[in-house]
């Protein structure tokens, strides 16, 4: 046996089992990278002005801790706090209130009032509360693997942070193109990363400030249900629905119909469509050109549609996964283009040899 198919077998082996043992962490290892190259110039700047790099990697990744997780977690908190308050007879009332008010809209149409309530009439308080049972249990199963596989991308973002520079270096090294095509390809996809990162943070911001300012002016409480709404924003398919639909319930269950109405308007046309589908577009351009002055060359229609596919096949971390997917696959195929280019160039055509 030749010493190279030898070693061929044995790094293939080696790989495999090295699969196996880290196939639970990969995830986590994966996002914990992301987010270093994403905030790894919230690094370097701390770096410049602490000189121990164990410190220095520490306090990037407790900044980030701080401004990232704790607000999420505190707001999950708040929820769980509210829904433990919930009182049963208190939430009959309100099912069976609302079901009245809806049955009093079709009053002039008997047909559809009757429809409407052979439909209505599967609904109770403890049907509600049951599968509300249900789903907190589910979530909080769900939960509880969200909080280790953030401690985990924690500590894998640490040490990204202290030895990141030494990876990147060796790993260079070993990537089988020319210095320039693996530079090409690594600023590409980092460039993409921080557009897509800053541009989702700019979007919570705008989307919990404008349903917060909207709502505060119906007595509720703006701050904590703009951050309720921006971080909502990011759950796939349903986003702002799981803020904005129960608290149009509610006005439309104490007889405000017309409150109801605006705020669910407000939300879906100034939220989710101008904010979500029109402005977003533009803010990565922007980033893009204007404030991060990166050099990616993917269209902005092309990072936004891969940050909507990211979260339709993985969740909350496709924001990231999914247009980091996107430019890697476009810039292996720029390399692949060049490289076909040079070929057909070097290849002498017929008649001339």
């Amino acid at each position: 046996m030749r010493a190279i198919t030898f070693f061929w077998l044995a790094f293939g082996a080696a790989a495999y089992l090295m699969y196996y043992v880290y196939a639970i962490y990969l995830m986590d290892i994966l996002i914990a990278l992301l987010i270093c190259i994403a905030t790894y110039g919230l690094h370097n700047f701390i770096s410049k002005h602490i000189r121990f790099p164990i410190i220095a990697a520490l306090l990037s990744v407790a900044i980030l801790v701080l401004l990232l997780v704790v607000p999420f977690f505190f707001l999950i908190k708040s929820i769980v706090v509210s829904a433990t308050e919930i009182n049963p007879t208190d939430f009959t009332h309100f099912i069976e209130g609302t079901k009245t008010q809806i049955l009093s809209l079709f009053v002039s149409f008997p047909e559809i009032e009757r429809k409407v309530a052979d439909v209505l009439s599967n609904i109770s308080a403890s049907s509600i509360l049951s599968y509300g049972l249900n789903f907190s249990s589910q979530l909080g199963k769900s939960s509880l693997n969200f909080i280790i596989d953030t401690g985990f991308i924690v500590v894998f973002l640490f040490f990204y942070f202290l030895y990141g520079k030494q990876a990147y270096e060796y790993i260079l090294a070993l990537i089988p193109f020319e210095n320039t095509q693996t530079t090409d390809v690594l600023n590409e996809v980092t460039s993409v990363i921080k557009v897509v990162f800053y541009t989702s943070l700019v979007n919570i911001v705008l989307q919990g400030f404008a349903f917060g300012v909207m709502i505060a002016f119906f007595g509720y409480d703006g701050a904590f249900f703009g951050a309720l709404y921006g971080f909502a924003s990011l759950v796939p398919v349903v986003g702002g629905g799981l803020v904005w639909l129960p608290l149009a319930g509610y006005e439309f269950y104490l007889g405000h119909t017309k409150n109801a109405i605006i705020i669910a308007l407000y939300a879906l046309s100034i939220c989710a469509v101008f904010i979500d589908n029109i402005i977003k577009p533009i803010l990565i351009g922007i980033i893009n050109k204007k404030i991060l002055k990166t050099s990616v060359r993917i269209n902005e229609l092309v990072i936004f549609f891969a940050i909507l596919a990211g979260l339709t096949s993985f969740g909350f971390w496709g924001i990231i996964l999914g247009p980091a997917i996107t430019a890697l696959f476009i810039s292996l195929l720029r390399i692949y283009r060049k490289q076909m280019t040079k070929e057909s160039l070097d290849t002498p055509k017929s008649g001339e040899a």
